[in-house]
């Protein structure tokens, strides 16, 4: 048998010493394990590494035999056994049954062996081990589900001392002894309710395309009676950084940075580094733990080559092979990071009521987003807060069409739906007129397109707020956009709305010959939208007129 603990402490190691190739967060999380195993020693820490507990699902995992190894055993890698130690082997002490880690979160690119690797192994050891208990494997489709039991079953199939008293059907896998209550059930996000399920052991394989977390909080709730429980996530990084999956990437960071700090969250993240450059064969293995072993160099290189021939495809080759969030297009504007300098200062706009502040209005077309922007100067800093606006019958349309969930942020009461197909102007006006009782908003810079009306009546009712029509064309929003730009950059910017956070990876910059630009779409025939970002803009713009008096007002001195 394997020395595991010895590979175990190699493996730490050499990522801390930099002899293997790592990223930030990968080595964050050694040095977190190499700290605890210190902080075990201590009183005070109430929880102790069994080594005999990792050894055993370590052992249990190399004696299964999964399908696509045609008959031979998990041979498992360096990173495999690190994520298995530290999933199993933490414990309480005095209480060496309950796990110190209620949730884990594995991020790892595609054909590194998470599956075959980790996700099977993990879930067929709880299975076994826990008498009259629900595990659930719960997959992104049905059709992912699906096979995703055929591969547990085959690993059942192969081993004659499971096959002799495991049950396989229907999707689900239980003992042949009717006094063994244990049950392994497959389930798949927007399937059938969970509600009412008590899981004891959990696996979320690839959250990223989970369209809400409604599985991830009835399985957590679902735990809740249960000392002893664990969910965990598996997945790789995504294009898409508006769904739920995102939002764990993000705790787990802080949870690896220190900034948060939540004793039973494990998180191990394979990942380039920022300012990485992915055509760099030396940075892969940060990104792709199993380069060499289970993938071939030479296979990055073609996917790479392949990608640059046919663009479109570069974010979906950045996301799923060198795990970078968003997929980072070849011109897209900003990069998450920099976008969040800000996220841990909790700003609500309850908390600038009476204050000045200047708007920015897109209305855009009638039948999807809009959106009002507030831009608040305090401390420095500028804060941004946002009214956004869809029609009902345009968010189920673009759910049905696209898998964009818009109804995550309506119910939370970041979107207002209006009912109908299209936008009914008066909502917005309405909020407006609210927010000018509220803050003294001194002026509102507009699009024209789609705003006459809206201006009209605005302006009716409020002379004094300052209307100003701001020109969409390259030379007259390419300063403002490059000062806004500026803004985030610099670490002034405080913007702390989800649906900023996806609009923001929606826009990339195409700068004509003398260095201009302005936010634009990744193609014209995208339905991603950028409203929000254009109406900030314009807020922005608003607020840099030193001179602001509405009767003397030119939009020229605004923008020059």
């Amino acid at each position: 048998m394997k020395n595991y603990m010895e590979i175990l402490e190699k493996y730490c190691s050499d990522i801390a010493s930099g002899k293997i190739v790592a990223g930030i967060w990968t080595k964050k999380a050694v040095k977190r394990f190499i700290s605890d195993r210190k902080r075990e020693k201590r009183d005070d820490f109430p929880y102790y590494f069994d080594e005999k507990a990792a050894e055993m699902v370590l052992s249990f995992a190399e004696s299964l035999k999964p399908g696509d190894l045609n008959g031979k055993t998990i041979d498992l890698l360096p990173w495999q056994i690190f994520v298995f130690a530290n999933v199993e082997g933490w414990r309480h002490k005095g209480d060496s049954d309950r796990k110190r880690f209620r949730m884990a979160y594995i991020e790892v690119n595609r054909k590194n062996g998470k599956t075959t690797g980790v996700l099977l192994p993990l879930v067929v050891f709880n299975f076994l081990k826990y008498k009259a208990s629900e595990s659930y494997l719960v997959s992104s489709s049905d059709t992912l589900a699906e096979k995703t039991f055929k591969e547990v079953r085959d690993i059942i199939k192969a081993e004659p001392a499971l096959d002799d008293i495991l049950d396989c059907r229907s999707l689900a896998i239980t003992f042949k002894d009717i006094n063994e209550k244990s049950r392994l059930g497959f389930y798949c996000d927007g399937g059938k309710s969970v509600d009412g399920l008590r899981p004891r052991f959990a696996v979320l394989d690839e959250y990223h395309d989970f369209q809400s977390d409604k599985m991830f909080m009835s399985m957590q709730y679902g735990m809740r009676s249960k000392k002893d429980a664990q969910l965990v996530v598996v997945t790789t990084a995504d294009v898409e950084v508006s769904n739920p999956c995102f939002e764990q990437n993000l705790k787990a960071k802080r949870i690896l940075n220190g900034t948060q700090t939540q004793e039973d969250f494990f998180s191990v993240i394979y990942a380039l580094d920022e300012n990485d450059d992915y055509h760099d064969p030396a940075l892969w293995q940060k990104a792709n733990p199993s380069l060499y072993d289970i993938i071939d160099p030479s296979v990055i290189q073609s996917d790479i080559d392949d990608a640059e021939l046919t663009p479109h495809k570069i974010p979906e080759l950045k996301a799923k092979t060198f795990g970078i969030w968003g997929g980072g297009g070849e011109k897209s504007w900003l990069a998450i990071e920099t976008w969040q300098k800000n996220k841990k200062i909790d700003a609500k706009v309850e908390d600038f009521e009476g204050m000045e502040c200047y708007g920015g209005l897109d209305l855009a077309q009638v039948d999807d987003l809009c959106a009002f922007t507030k831009l608040f100067e305090k401390d420095g800093k500028d804060y941004y807060f946002h009214r956004f606006y869809i029609p009902e019958g345009t968010a189920h349309e673009r759910y049905r069409k696209e898998n964009i969930n818009f109804f995550q942020w309506i119910d939370s009461g970041i979107i207002t739906a209006i009912p109908g197909n299209t936008i009914d102007y008066s909502f917005i006006v309405r909020d407006i007129l609210e927010d000018a009782d509220r803050f003294k908003l001194r002026g509102i810079g507009y699009d024209k397109w789609q705003a006459k009306d809206v201006i009209k009546e605005l302006d009716a009712e409020r002379p004094d707020i300052a209307l100003i029509e701001i020109e969409q064309s390259l030379r007259k929003l390419s300063p403002l956009t490059q000062s806004y730009e500026k803004t985030v950059k610099d670490g002034k910017l405080v913007d702390n709305s989800p649906v900023m956070l996806w609009m923001i990876n929606n826009v990339e910059i195409k700068p004509d010959v003398n260095g201009n630009y302005k936010p634009m779409k990744k193609s014209k025939a995208s339905t991603q939208r950028i409203d929000g970002v254009i109406s900030s803009i314009m807020a922005y713009g608003v607020s840099q007129n030193e001179a602001f008096l509405p009767q003397d007002f030119s939009v020229e001195d605004m923008i020059f």
